[in-house]
């Protein structure tokens, strides 16, 4: 029932009681018009009630679980080089026994875990593995082998946003190296070794130590003298006496063969 509706039947006794004249109004009038009055109330309560049930509700907005999304990577936007503390660096070996001949194959990991982008030259000069006989740290520890030691100084700087990686592959033919790779270094000796990737400028940025075991496989024993040809032949020609020539064959030095005693 809209309020149109509701005005004209309130309002309907009292165009009724206008047109009786200007008499006293009987009190019986008076009691049916409340009664109307709170009927139409009562309806409209009621269908107000109807109307907030059966009306339908809006959905709950869906909140993101993210919370603090990081930005995005502005590439024109100036970065400065990346703290050491802000930088997680990985290493880890396709073996951890290894032979001669046999490379190994090391993966290097770099990460911002730094809340702003950063720049770090990540060139095979600076960002280096860096193989040692013994124990890293140790006083004892000597250096084998380092990937910087026969790389260019080329740069290779990276941008990187809050949580990017960087990852690259390093292998290791088993070789030692000093720093401008100079050749003819001696050969690894049997024994535990030890690699960890370090960036320069960097102090402290560091990966974790891999355990490395180098094994020299013995050499075959050589087959016995008595078993080559070479010494049984001679053993043959020095046993027939007929090999050996007859003295009393040989010509008189003299040159008197020929003379009759």
């Amino acid at each position: 029932m809209t309020q149109r509706e509701v005005q004209q039947v309130v309002s309907a006794p009292e165009r009724a009681e206008r047109t009786q004249g200007h008499g006293e109004r009987a009190p019986a009038t008076r009691r049916p018009r409340l009664g109307r009055v709170i009927a139409v109330l009562a309806v409209l309560v009621v269908g107000g009630v109807g109307a907030a049930v059966t009306w339908p509700r809006s959905e709950a907005p869906i909140v993101s679980a993210k919370e603090n999304p990081p930005a995005p990577v502005d590439p024109n936007a100036a970065a400065e080089p990346c703290a050491p503390e802000d930088l997680d660096m990985g290493l880890a070996a396709d073996r951890t026994t290894v032979t001669p001949g046999v490379r190994v194959g090391f993966t290097v990991s770099l990460r911002n875990e730094g809340e702003v982008q950063c720049l770090v030259d990540a060139s095979r000069h600076n960002l280096a593995v860096t193989v040692y006989e013994g124990e890293v740290g140790e006083p004892t520890a000597e250096r084998a082998w380092s990937s910087a030691d026969c790389a260019s100084e080329e740069e290779r700087l990276l941008l990187l946003g809050p949580g990017d990686v960087d990852v690259t592959d390093v292998s290791w033919s088993d070789s030692r190296s000093v720093p401008g790779c100079e050749p003819g270094q001696p050969k690894l000796s049997a024994g535990q070794y030890t690699a960890q990737v370090t960036l320069a400028g960097a102090e402290g940025a560091a990966s974790e130590v891999v355990q490395l075991t180098y094994t020299v496989p013995e050499p075959s024993r050589s087959p016995s003298p008595s078993g080559s040809p070479s010494a049984s032949s001679s053993g043959k020609a020095s046993a027939d006496p007929s090999a050996s020539p007859d003295p009393s064959a040989s010509p008189d030095p003299s040159g008197d063969a020929d003379k009759k005693p």
